[in-house]
């Protein structure tokens, strides 16, 4: 029987954060971690290089968990991303800043976080059993008890940070959905969410993997625009990245209950009017007169895609100097409003986060402690709460761990 003051399910961001608050508080510290390494999920965020936050005043950073902006609101404010920031700083991590507003460390190196994670939780003589797979926890009078395959643990407090079911080869497999459901919680259904989208339109197979670097895109969601923009990318069945992925936020539930597709519009050149774009083309095509159109638009977008452009609009082999006024109008408009029939999302299992989880209402955001079962604490994805790309998600994780570890020692303290 192992004994602990604080027993953390899941070594992920919130679990690994919440590690370094509950034992900065002077407790006795368990992680229980079903990999066999820490931080799976972190080392492919942002690609690798980790999107740890996002700038911004902090009311506009609340603003954008919307609809869950209310329950984030005291746990963004008790660890802010300029905290977050100041955390990995003292610690010895630069990070810089990109014109998106999107936070990473200067190294480039999602394993430099975990490192420093690690480190402090080394210091604080935090242990950490891994490849241990949590099989239950009961709570008996005052105590919990954990079972695994390996160790039974005794903890007055507990911390469950498994995540979702979203990337679920890191080892987010919805354990922590048990868990909660155990002790009377509600689970709201997974769904996917900032997800890759399935199109109708069948060439974009052709160009998987080719990149635009800044659109727009809209749709129409119950007579309401919806909007997003950043890079987009091309998929082997329809189209992602980030710009895609803020759109699916929204339209996924959309997609999700009706088997009609959706209409997407996107504009890829979002930086520059149509009448600028008139003129721009039409002297580039007077100066270019014997280049193919093709050719010209290969200047503004990806060469798979321009061609792909031309061919919607039959003008593959024609040279710039046999466009007419129509011509060049209607490129135009396929230009700034390229149509796309959006027919579903990709699976869960692709999706960057998982949308549902443990119901916010039976959660105290003030402290991350389940309001049906004392010393039982939440953190992270596995939390009813989504927010957009750019290091929102993240930010979550660590604000909601650093909030529940702090709470732990603080309720362990007042019925000590």
């Amino acid at each position: 029987m192992i004994e602990t003051d604080i027993c953390i399910i899941g070594a992920g961001s919130a679990g690994l954060m919440a590690g370094c608050f509950a034992a900065a508080g002077s407790k006795k510290v368990v992680i229980v971690e079903s990999n066999t390494t820490a931080g799976r999920k972190l080392l492919l965020t942002g690609r690798g290089r980790c999107n740890l936050t996002h700038t911004g005043t902090i009311d506009e950073f609340i603003m954008a968990y919307k609809p869950f902006d209310r329950f984030v609101r005291h746990c963004i404010h008790e660890l802010s991303p300029d905290n977050l920031r100041k955390f990995f700083a003292r610690r010895g991590l630069e990070t810089i800043v990109e014109p998106s507003g999107c936070v990473f460390p200067k190294s480039q190196r999602a394993g430099d976080i975990k490192r420093i994670l690690l480190e402090e939780l080394k210091k604080l003589n935090v242990r950490i059993l891994y490849g241990t797979k949590v099989r239950s926890i009961k709570k008996y009078d005052e105590t919990f008890v954990i079972l695994s395959e390996k160790f039974k643990i005794s903890s007055r407090s507990v911390i469950i940070s498994t995540g979702g079911v979203s990337w679920p080869q890191t080892g987010s497999t919805g354990d922590g959905y048990r868990f909660a459901q155990s002790f009377g919680h509600n689970i709201i259904e997974p769904k996917a969410c900032l997800v890759p989208l399935v199109t109708a339109e069948k060439f974009c197979s052709s160009l998987a993997g080719v990149g635009v670097k800044n659109v727009r895109i809209f749709c129409t969601i119950d007579g309401r625009k919806i909007s997003a923009a950043g890079p987009m990318i091309f998929t082997h069945n329809g189209i992602g990245g980030p710009a895609v992925f803020n759109l699916s936020r929204i339209a996924a539930d959309r997609l999700y209950k009706s088997k009609k597709n959706l209409t997407i519009s996107i504009d890829l050149l979002p930086d520059i009017k149509s009448d600028q774009l008139d003129k721009k083309l039409t002297a580039c095509f007077a100066q270019n007169a014997g280049q193919t159109v093709v050719s010209i638009l290969a200047q503004l977008l990806p060469r798979g895609f321009a061609r792909q452009l031309c061919i919607e609009n039959h003008l593959e082999k024609i040279h710039a100097g046999q466009i007419n006024r129509n011509m060049r109008k209607n490129l135009i408009g396929k230009l700034k409003n390229f149509p796309l029939s959006a027919v579903s999302t990709e699976p869960l299992e692709r999706a960057t986060v998982t949308r549902g989880g443990i119901c916010t209402a039976q959660i105290d955001p003030k402290t991350m402690q389940s309001r049906l079962c004392n010393g039982l604490f939440f953190a992270g994805e596995l939390i009813n709460v989504d927010g957009p790309c750019g290091g929102y998600n993240l930010q979550f994780a660590f604000s909601s761990g650093f909030l529940a570890g702090k709470s732990a020692v603080e309720l362990l303290d007042k019925i000590a």
